[in-house]
């Protein structure tokens, strides 16, 4: 975080028209009016992607540790981490609005959502052994449902986690736990991260 006092907020990225448009629909379609009517008003677009019905490629973030929403707010903000529309919506928060959104979500319940089902057990066999052998649960915890700046990853989508892994490992995106993420995932195959993003899909 910046030093003392909330920055001002600044105006968002301006997009091309069916970026925009595709923006404000988003707005529009946020799921689970209950939910939606309790959290803090700088958290109602932030649900239209990440709420109950996920938008394509968008993890769930409810349940994440607070310090994990924000590092991962202030990356896009500074566009340390690349993500056209996240960096976009980042860009016209401010301190305040960072810390009331880890506070927000951090206080949700994880979601209770059944793994898909197992169809390539021989990976899940191959992935749990990588994660063995890199000791991702040192991290994680050892059902993987994070601990402080480290994320829950287990039963994230398989397509994210794989994407999450090739960026840490090209250095597109910044570890949240010091060089960590960056460091092991360095040492990843390709063979290795699909093994791995399959066997975190899958957990039970």
């Amino acid at each position: 975080m910046s030093g003392a006092g909330s920055r001002a907020r600044r105006p968002a990225r301006r997009f091309s028209g069916p970026i925009r448009v595709a923006l404000g629909l988003l707005t529009l379609l946020a799921v689970a009016p209950a939910r939606a009517a309790e959290a803090p008003e700088v958290a109602q677009a932030c649900l239209a992607c990440h709420g109950e019905a996920l938008a394509e490629g968008a993890p769930p973030i409810a349940g994440h540790s607070s310090n994990y929403i924000q590092l991962q707010l202030v990356f896009f903000r500074a566009g340390r981490r690349k993500n056209e529309i996240m960096q976009g919506v980042a860009e016209g928060l401010s301190d305040n609005d960072i810390r009331a959104l880890g506070k927000y979500f951090a206080s949700l319940p994880v979601p209770d959502a059944k793994p898909p089902a197992d169809t390539r057990a021989e990976l899940t066999r191959t992935g749990e052994a990588t994660a063995a052998r890199h000791r991702c649960a040192a991290c994680h915890g050892d059902a993987y449902l994070g601990i402080q700046a480290a994320p829950r990853v287990a039963r994230l989508p398989e397509a994210y986690l794989a994407k999450a892994l090739t960026d840490y490992r090209a250095g597109t995106r910044p570890s949240s736990g010091g060089a960590a993420m960056t460091e092991v995932a360095g040492a990843l195959s390709d063979a290795d991260i699909t093994a791995l993003a399959h066997y975190l899909a899958v957990l039970p």
